[in-house]
């Protein structure tokens, strides 16, 4: 691969948290998004959020760029912060998860 190449990174949204690309809430949504050397698991989360208005408000705290507390990131099925943070470059067949936090009582 060289330093120009472009590469796909798969962003999977499950459950209620399809809701803010179109789903129904009781499912999977797949994008495969394109990211080149050098972009983050930010740059791609930003790029997808930033085509569908209901994910942005949803995953982007008002004010920041840091994330919103509904919707959980997971990358290459660790949740954010244990092996990767938004700063950390993405790769080729990275998977990003997005699902919505459960909270109970």
């Amino acid at each position: 691969m060289g330093t120009n190449s472009k590469f796909r990174v798969r962003v999977e949204l499950i459950a209620w948290a399809t809701t803010f690309v179109g789903g129904d809430g009781s499912d999977r949504v797949v994008f495969e998004e394109e990211a080149a050397p050098g972009d983050t698991v930010r740059t791609v989360l930003k790029r997808l959020s930033a085509r569908h208005r209901p994910l942005d408000q949803a995953l982007w705290d008002r004010g920041s760029e840091e994330l919103g507390e509904h919707i959980e990131v997971a990358v290459n099925d660790a949740l954010l912060g244990i092996h990767h943070t938004l700063g950390s470059p993405v790769r080729e067949g990275d998977q990003i998860l997005l699902m919505g936090q459960y909270m109970g009582g």
